[in-house]
């Protein structure tokens, strides 16, 4: 798991260089634009480096300069190998050679597993460093803090404070040095209190977790460094915006005379102060009212920035999926489609002439030219439109996951397996192709194989695809067949379609939280590992269990 956060913070280092070094650019086309909005573009830096989720768009600059194929590092890179097919009980289908196959990929030439797993170790042991740098920090700053005065709300004065500054997450105090003169106090105080309104505590704080995951990267600590800047700039310039009067000289003053040293390293996750005297200064002596077509063109160019750089390229299905090629992507698409639709004829267009015959013979492909029937009654998919999902598309593996369905109604998961040939029509399947079917799940495997994706938004989720009601009221006219519903952990074996074997799978219910719902963990003892499931009764104390996501 560490060595998948440690390439998940890799890729992000490599997008986010890149979209450092476009804000650097736009700030300095902001040159003259409040800074206010130089801070904004700051914001879409640390979205990238922490934010678990981005958006796509077809303006991302990925997509724009043509290397929108970079984001396959987010799952593959130098080092990557899978297993393209679980090992698991399978079951072959009449018309079909089913062969157990397992597809790895070779890592010759990569770096070793001993390189890799120390590249992690440094990785962590600087976050520790980091972590324990701004603790002890903090710890240090809060001791001279002692013996300060409430003098209204939460701004407090001591005698140890060289210069202003905020510290606190929920309820954030401002500190002021009791030197500090009345005439300057308002508009100090107006300073930090417009750090503490916009949430600059909160994203100070974030963006010393984000320098201290990605420590290693020199255009974080540019950022880190920067964005602090315009911080201040921009607090700077709202005082002397809410001000009537022209105080840019006075409040130069005060910076200068508040310039005794920092109070403490610029680490501090949860305290922050004034720096770079000199800097401010000069902007503020600068400082005219923006006009309203400067602050158009700069509001502008943040909200492009925002799309460009803060969303990733839009990727096709056929991407997605892993396809060689989109012709190829096209094929496996119909096929998926025409199973779930039982449309014969597009079958018997996508077979070899082999193919066609095993479904002839057994009885799956039925009728002749122009009028083919194809599959059976029950279990089997009911929808097109969402009940099957391509999970790997190339030529010498295609990957189809379905959904079949019975009139329960219950669904089981399949997983066909398709090989191609070229020929002058298009793609073909060919003889090579199996079907699995997760009916008796017995390892861990088969079960992330089959569930892997989740449960919610797929029609194993029953609450929101609109047969749990169906299969509760089923249940209460007929407690016999479905009494394992009733029951958290004996439900989780029924609609996962787990073994019913005591040494194959194991299930033990926890205590009933608080929501009402109960978290089963199902174990495989013979093939080993454990997985977790939370049942919910949503139907009243007397109905079913169904299964959701873990949470």
């Amino acid at each position: 798991m560490l060595g998948e956060m440690f390439q998940e913070v890799l890729y992000r280092s490599v997008v986010t260089g890149g979209i450092v070094v476009a804000v650097l650019l736009l700030r300095a086309l902001l040159k003259r634009a409040p800074k206010v909005y130089s801070y904004l573009l700051w914001a879409v830096v640390l979205y990238r480096l922490l934010c678990p989720f981005t958006f796509a768009s077809p303006f991302s600059f990925l997509g724009v300069l043509g290397t929108g194929e970079i984001a396959q590092l987010q799952m593959e890179g130098p080092n990557f190998s899978r297993k393209t097919l679980m090992e698991g009980r399978a079951e072959a289908l009449p018309n079909i050679q089913m062969e157990g196959k397992t597809a790895d990929v070779s890592s010759e030439g990569s770096a070793s597993p001993g390189g890799r797993r120390a590249a992690v170790y440094v990785w962590i042991a600087g976050i520790a460093v980091m972590l324990l740098y701004g603790a002890v920090s903090l710890f240090l700053i809060s001791r001279r803090l002692k013996g300060a005065v409430r003098i209204r709300d939460n701004i407090y004065l001591s005698d140890y404070v060289p210069a202003p500054f905020v510290i606190g997450v929920v309820r954030p105090r401002i500190y002021l040095p009791s030197s500090l003169q009345e005439k300057e106090m308002d508009y100090i105080i107006l300073h930090e209190r417009t750090h503490v309104r916009r949430g600059d505590h909160i994203i100070r704080l974030l963006s010393f977790f984000a320098l201290a995951v990605y420590w290693f990267h020199p255009l974080v600590w540019a950022a880190y460094y920067l964005s602090g800047k315009d911080m201040e700039m921009s607090c700077d310039e709202a005082v002397m915006r809410k001000m009537e009067q022209d105080i840019r000289a006075d409040y130069s003053t005060s910076l200068l005379n508040l310039a005794t040293g920092r109070l403490f390293p610029g680490g501090t996750p949860l305290a922050f102060g004034e720096g770079d005297t000199k800097a401010r200064i000069h902007n503020v002596m600068r400082w005219r009212r923006p006009k309203p077509a400067l602050t158009g063109i700069a509001l502008a160019v943040v909200a492009v920035a925002a799309v460009v750089l803060g969303t990733d390229p839009q990727t096709s299905d056929v991407k997605a999926a892993g396809a060689e090629n989109e012709e190829l992507w096209r094929a496996a698409d119909a096929w998926a489609k025409a199973v779930c639709d039982r449309d014969g004829n597009t079958i018997v267009n996508l077979s070899t002439e082999q193919v066609r015959e095993h479904l002839m013979s057994g009885e799956l492909l039925s009728g002749e030219e122009g009028a083919y029937g194809f599959g059976w009654s029950s279990p089997w998919p009911w929808d097109s439109g969402r009940d099957y999902r391509i999970v790997e598309c190339t030529e010498n593996q295609t990957v189809i996951q379905y959904y079949a369905w019975t009139s329960d109604p219950h669904v089981t998961v399949w997983q066909e397996l398709l090989t191609w040939v070229r020929g002058d029509g298009g793609y073909r399947v060919n003889s090579d192709s199996a079907y699995w079917i997760f009916d008796s799940i017995s390892s861990i495997d088969s079960f992330e194989e089959a569930y892997g994706t989740g449960i919610n938004g797929t029609p194993i989720d029953y609450l929101t695809n609109g047969t749990g009601e169906a299969l509760n009221v089923n249940a209460l006219q007929n407690r016999e067949y479905y009494g394992d519903l009733f029951a958290p952990e004996t439900a989780a074996g029924f609609l996962l379609n787990l073994s019913a074997e005591e040494k194959d799978v194991r299930m033990e219910a926890g205590s009933r939280q608080a929501d009402g719902n109960v978290e089963v963990t199902i174990s495989f003892p013979t093939a080993g590992g454990s997985a977790s499931v939370r049942m919910i009764q949503p139907y009243g104390e007397d109905g079913i269990w169904i299964v959701q996501d873990a949470e």
